[in-house]
C-alpha cells in the first residue's frame, strides 16, 4: 500500500472512529463510557499512523530529491568541463 493510500484510509478511519465514539456516547451514557473511550483511543492511533506515514513520504521525496540534485550537480560540472576544455 502507498503512503497516499495509506494516509487516505487512516484519516477516514479516524474520522468514523471519532463518530462512532460520539454516538455511543451520546445514546449508551454511562454505560458506553469505556467503549467510547477505546474508539478515542483507536482514533487517536489513527491519526498517529497517519502522521507517520506522512513524514515517511516527506523523507521518501527529499532523499529522490536529494539525489536528483546530486546528478544536476554532477552533470553541471562536467558540463562546464568540457565548455573550459573547447576554449
Amino acid at each position: 500500500m502507498s503512503h497516499k493510500t495509506a494516509i487516505k484510509v487512516y484519516e477516514i478511519a479516524s474520522y468514523v472512529l471519532i463518530l462512532g465514539a460520539t454516538a455511543i456516547y451520546f445514546w449508551m451514557k454511562q454505560q458506553g463510557l469505556s467503549l467510547t473511550m477505546l474508539l478515542l483511543a483507536l482514533a487517536i492511533f489513527c491519526r498517529w499512523m497517519m502522521d507517520r506515514h506522512r513524514y515517511k513520504s516527506c523523507e521518501e521525496e527529499n532523499d529522490s530529491l536529494r539525489d536528483d540534485l546530486r546528478r544536476l550537480t554532477l552533470l553541471l560540472a562536467e558540463e562546464k568541463k568540457k565548455n573550459n576544455n573547447k576554449q
